[in-house]
């Protein structure tokens, strides 16, 4: 007999499964760490892997996201340079600059440091753009953060072609034009630059779209973590990158 099945008797308003635990603590939702960052999905360049924030590595996973959106961040010192931990410019939707010992003026489209060939290798961005993915792996109940870099914008790669199409997608499956009912597998590709850098690029893959008639207890769930974000954690993005330190 399951530990679940234990629980169960014959008394009126008794613990019958899984659900009724959850419900006597909030009715089963989920509550977002406000104080404190998501947990972490990294890309591991040389190997091509997913780190999972349990420390797991995954040449893939699937998943749904819950909310993304364009960062950029410039640091004047070269990784592993220098002391400042925290960038000299940066903005958390990729138009305007949040803040930063350096913040430049005007809209980040006309900076020169977000001019490609102004990175100290001549080739890439002094700024460095980025997307950043909000997560809710399969299996989980706790979004985790995935940071796209600039490896994986290029306009005909597959993230930016899924995150446009999505849409489109979403609305040929009659599920409004939301992207996230749509479950993603997330994987990585080598990509070789005219540089001679190598590096794993984000791979986004539709697996199906969630129907109203067999997934509303998962599009619930969704919807719950989508509003709780929008809620309470999206106005921690800015902290969250005048906090983190340079990677590569």
């Amino acid at each position: 007999m399951s530990k679940t099945k234990a629980l169960a008797t014959t008394e009126k308003g008794s613990i019958v499964n899984a659900g009724d635990a959850a419900r006597m603590f909030g009715d089963g939702t989920v509550q977002l760490p406000v104080d404190a960052p998501l947990p972490q999905i990294t890309i591991m360049r040389e190997s091509a892997q997913f780190e999972m924030p349990d420390g797991e590595y995954k040449k893939e996973f699937t998943g749904h996201i819950i909310h993304w959106h364009n960062a950029n961040t410039y640091f004047s010192a070269a990784y592993g340079e220098g002391e400042a931990s925290a960038p000299d410019c940066f903005s958390s939707d990729g138009i305007r600059p949040d803040g930063g010992q350096f913040m430049q003026a005007g809209p980040c489209h006309g900076c020169d440091l977000n001019k490609f060939k102004s990175a100290s290798d001549g080739f890439g961005k002094a700024c460095k753009n980025s997307i950043r993915l909000y997560i809710l792996a399969d299996g989980e109940i706790i979004p985790s953060l995935l940071i796209a870099p600039p490896s994986s914008l290029a306009p005909k790669d597959a993230l930016i072609r899924w995150l446009v199409a999505a849409p489109n997608t979403a609305a040929k499956a009659g599920m409004g034009t939301a992207y996230q009912p749509i479950q993603v597998k997330f994987s990585l590709r080598k990509k070789e630059f005219s540089s001679g850098m190598t590096a794993s690029v984000v791979q986004l893959e539709t697996v199906r779209v969630l129907t109203l008639e067999t997934d509303e207890a998962k599009l619930r769930q969704l919807q719950k973590l989508y509003q709780d974000f929008m809620a309470n954690y999206l106005g921690r993005v800015k902290e969250d990158l005048a906090a983190e330190a340079a990677k590569s």
